[in-house]
């Protein structure tokens, strides 16, 4: 055991090593927009409620891992090395909890309790290494992720825990006490750091039939997954039954189906086992967002081959269950580990982030399959020790100068764009970081070939906002954009509008404040009339869409035809529209005349306000009020 213990202190401190060169690395993706409330926080400017309360993420706006991140910027202030250096310490955290639950799964098996702390330690350490995590410990939001699995493991810990106890001791009230008391505070405490603690049951299952198959099951435990496992679930198959909508609904923003995005989890799930099992560093990245959707069993063809490897293993674990139970324990960590995020929920195709708990399963399931192998070595008469111990050097070499390259590649915005754009040259994502960076280093030839791949890409989408970002740097750059990408981009546009499209617009309004040549304000308030317009499958209450319908208006105003903003700024006006937006719909109305139509759209806003809105909402009521004071001639020209 303490040799064990030596080995995974030992590996945290060359963990510390790897990934040190990557904590100042830029933040990416949804890190800012996640995590401005705490630059205003820091500033003054919110409240410590607002952090906790207010946040974006989740149906709860994850508080406990928001509260972590605060604790980070209080220290360290706003800044990417405080967050991922303190990503760093939970991951370390982790590992230990690892070592821990491994090895009480491994003493549950006849074949690996002689050698339980080693199964554990080496588990625990290629965990740590492993160049896969880098995407969740160097991305500073997956905090959220990471505090979420922390509390999975150490309720899975907590429940062989006690189910020890109450095996050996049938009366032991107290264990069965904290296992209906401490198993739901540990899956609250995770699921407000993010939804996948939810899991929690469901892996106990996993562990109850993999550690406790020869066993009779107590009545404290059919309680246990009764009330805790059971009963949840019918619950929520009904809730989401009565109101199919809560899952629908997110399918509006995407150019994929819950048929397609199952279908393509087939292969997003065999190709992470084989991210796992076989590391291949340069091909790892935060950018994935080309992955390609499966659209039928044999569109690509390796969805239904995908179907078979994921069917075959499952049979196979289930036929080894008691011959290998580590393999049976760890795939259904991997599945049931995967459960929601590769489920019919609306969320993007593919992440590596998402198997930050699932790997535990493949690595133990590894383990079980090499210590069974080599088992039948020794039967044969052959001594296999000290080849796996070479062995398993070797490979935690590997995966530290791995997880080595991923952190250097995280430690600048332009490693990290140039690795993506190699490995997914189709991406939107990838192309457009490295246009960024080409940008702030005025590197024209990189822009251009950026954009030239995005132009020549097979998704339409990504062709057209190819077309559309070549229109923006030159309106950014040169004030003199090519009306011709403008028509290519509409042309190439899908008849649905995505979550993406209000970010990349937003920066197109923000940085053309004048005429940008032959392209005019009205000319870009009527691309984006015509993309909405033919967005007919989205109703106007859709975010993304009275977003893009508010930012037309905003188009228009600016190009001085306040009839066509009226018109924009009331089709954005929906019930769940912001009530900052009644600001250019009233100042609209007011220029078109339409004072009690202004009147009323303030009234409407009023109710809605929060707090923050309240500064805003009574320059507009003065503005009202002095619209209704001048001349029925000269409304037209109210502010």
């Amino acid at each position: 055991m303490q040799k064990s213990k030596a080995w995974l202190l030992l590996a945290m401190a060359i963990t510390v090593v790897v990934y040190w060169v990557g904590l100042s690395g830029p933040l990416v993706l949804d890190d800012h927009y996640n995590l401005e409330v705490l630059q205003h926080w820091l500033q003054g400017e919110a409240t410590l409620r607002a952090v906790l309360f207010d946040g974006r993420s989740g149906m709860f706006g994850r508080p406990l891992a928001m509260a972590s991140l605060a604790l980070s910027a209080g220290l360290g202030g706003y800044a990417p090395f405080a967050f991922k250096l303190g990503n760093l310490l939970v991951h370390l955290l982790i590992g230990g909890v690892v070592f821990a639950l491994i090895r009480r799964i491994a003493l549950r098996d006849p074949h690996m309790a002689g050698r339980a702390d080693i199964v554990a330690a080496l588990v625990a350490t290629l965990w740590l290494l492993h160049p896969l995590n880098a995407g969740t410990v160097l991305y500073a939001v997956q905090r959220m992720a990471q505090l979420s699995v922390l509390c999975m493991l150490a309720g899975m810990w907590l429940y062989l825990a006690m189910r020890h106890r109450i095996t050996t001791r049938s009366d032991d009230r107290a264990a069965v006490a904290t296992l209906f008391i401490g198993i739901p505070l540990l899956l609250v405490a995770g699921f407000l750091s993010k939804e996948n603690a939810l899991l929690l049951p469901a892996l106990c299952l996993v562990l109850e039939f993999g550690c406790y198959r020869d066993t009779s099951r107590p009545p404290a435990i059919k309680a246990f997954f009764g009330t805790c496992l059971a009963l949840p679930f019918v619950l929520g198959i009904a809730l989401l039954a009565s109101n199919p909508a809560r899952i629908t609904s997110g399918y509006l923003v995407r150019d994929f189906d819950w048929q397609q995005r199952l279908l393509t989890q087939a292969r997003a799930l065999c190709d992470y086992m084989w991210k796992i099992l076989v590391p291949n560093p340069p091909s790892m990245g935060v950018y994935t967002d080309d992955y390609a959707i499966s659209t039928g069993l044999l569109s690509p063809p390796a969805t239904l081959v995908a179907i078979l490897v994921l069917a075959g293993v499952t049979l196979a674990a289930w036929q080894l269950r008691k011959r290998i139970p580590a393999l049976f324990i760890g795939w259904g960590i991997f599945l049931v580990g995967h459960a929601i995020e590769s489920s019919v929920l609306p969320l993007e195709l593919y992440f590596e982030h998402r198997n930050y708990l699932p790997m535990v399963g493949v690595l133990y399931a590894a383990m079980g399959l090499a210590v069974a192998g080599g088992d039948a070595l020794r039967k044969a008469g052959l001594r296999p020790g000290r080849i796996g111990a070479v062995l398993a050097v070797g490979l935690v070499a590997l995966l530290a100068f791995g997880a080595h390259g991923r952190a250097r590649v995280w430690s600048s915005p332009e490693t990290l764009a140039v690795s993506a754009v190699t490995s997914h040259p189709q991406s939107l994502r990838a192309n457009m970081a490295l246009v960024r960076v080409a940008q702030q280093q005025n590197n024209r030839e990189a822009v251009t070939q950026a954009l030239d791949r995005l132009i020549a890409a097979d998704n339409p989408r990504t062709r057209a906002m190819g077309y559309f970002n070549r229109l923006y740097l030159a309106c950014a750059l040169d004030r003199n954009g090519n009306p011709d990408d403008l028509r290519q981009a509409v042309a190439l546009m899908p008849p649905r509008v995505s979550y993406a499209d209000p970010e990349f617009f937003g920066l197109l309004l923000d940085n053309t404040p004048q005429r940008c040549g032959a392209v005019t304000d009205r000319m870009l308030g009527d691309a984006l009339d015509t993309l909405l317009d033919r967005a007919t499958a989205q109703p106007d209450g859709e975010w993304a869409k009275w977003r893009l319908r508010n930012m037309a208006a905003r188009f228009y105003a600016r190009g001085g035809d306040w009839q066509r903003t009226r018109e924009q700024a009331l089709l954005a006006w929906q019930p769940g529209t912001d009530p900052a937006a009644a600001e250019l719909l009233v100042r609209a109305q007011l220029r078109t005349g339409d004072i009690a139509g202004a009147e009323r759209i303030w009234e409407e806003a009023s109710r809605r306000a929060k707090p923050a809105d309240q500064e805003g909402l009574r320059w507009l009521r003065r503005q009202i009020d002095i619209a209704r004071k001048q001349p029925q001639s000269n409304a037209g020209a109210s502010p």
